[in-house]
């Protein structure tokens, strides 16, 4: 309640039309925010499909330039999005060094550099694609879920990158004739331990079929405990991703009573977007 109130107090501090843009552009708890939301996601991945259309050489022959203008006036219509956001934040501050501002930032970026042959260009496109992630509150979840196993995930990661490298200088030195260099070597260690297996290094040896076998099985086992880290931290997210109303204790959404006070809950519809407290 105390929350609540200092936030309505916060509110009374801006001007109207600061505050209409406020609830406008960040409080999705309303129709018309909810609308401006979906329809800046909407715009969004409509101007990355039309990039990825303009990638294929036969459309780029016939709408080529139309798609380019298309993706430079809805590039402006970003930029004075981003404009009206930090104009409308409750803390500026707050919003300009959120991940959310950061990628609203690097999102009209390319307005900023002349020539859509960079490949700078190119890459701040890919920041469209990340604000309509994390505009999923399910996606946030994920990865907050994972940063307390960051580093036993980091501590696996580096050690079968660690494997991969030896394995591939000594795959080098038994079949120098199948692997020209030891990073071509690394590279078939790594696609062998995931069990991918792209076919396009093969061993011809005894030895260097014996030492992809091993490395077959140890690759079984390392990818495991990845995916056993983030089964587990996945699984905890899901049956406590809400909170009893009464003691407060994490459960999971659709338990009609809460396991630890036996108190009733209320059934609450899950919402697609998260109020940004900016």
């Amino acid at each position: 309640m105390k929350d609540v109130k200092l936030e309505s107090d916060h509110h009374l501090h801006l001007s109207v039309p600061r505050k209409y843009l406020n609830e406008l552009l960040f409080d999705t708890r309303t129709l018309a925010g909810r609308v401006t939301n979906w329809g800046m996601l909407s715009l969004i991945m409509v101007v990355v499909i039309g990039s990825m259309v303009n990638t294929v050489d036969v459309y780029n022959e016939k709408w080529g330039e139309e798609i380019h203008q298309f993706e430079r006036w809805v590039l402006y219509a970003f930029a004075v999005e981003y404009v009206l956001r930090v104009y409308a934040a409750r803390n500026r501050r707050h919003y300009l060094l959120s991940f959310n501002g950061i990628v609203d930032l690097i999102t009209v970026l390319p307005l900023f550099i002349v020539g859509d042959s960079f490949v700078l260009v190119r890459l701040l496109r890919l920041a469209r694609v990340i604000r309509v992630a994390i505009s999923f509150p399910v996606v946030r979840s994920l990865f907050a879920s994972l940063k307390g196993s960051l580093k036993l995930l980091m501590g696996v990661l580096g050690t079968i990158g660690l494997i991969s490298v030896m394995v591939g200088n000594l795959i080098y030195i038994l079949e120098p004739q199948t692997y020209s260099n030891a990073f071509e070597g690394t590279w078939w260690s790594l696609v062998t331990m995931s069990t991918v297996g792209y076919g396009d290094f093969v061993p011809q040896t005894a030895a260097g079929k014996m030492l992809a076998a091993s490395l077959i099985m140890s690759g079984i086992c390392m990818f495991a405990m990845v995916t056993a880290v983030i089964s587990v931290k996945v699984g905890r997210m899901i049956n406590n991703s809400a909170k009893c109303v009464s003691c407060n204790h994490g459960i999971a959404p659709d338990y009609l009573y809460c396991p630890h006070c036996a108190t009733e809950q209320e059934q609450a519809q899950p919402e697609l977007f998260e109020e940004d407290d900016a």
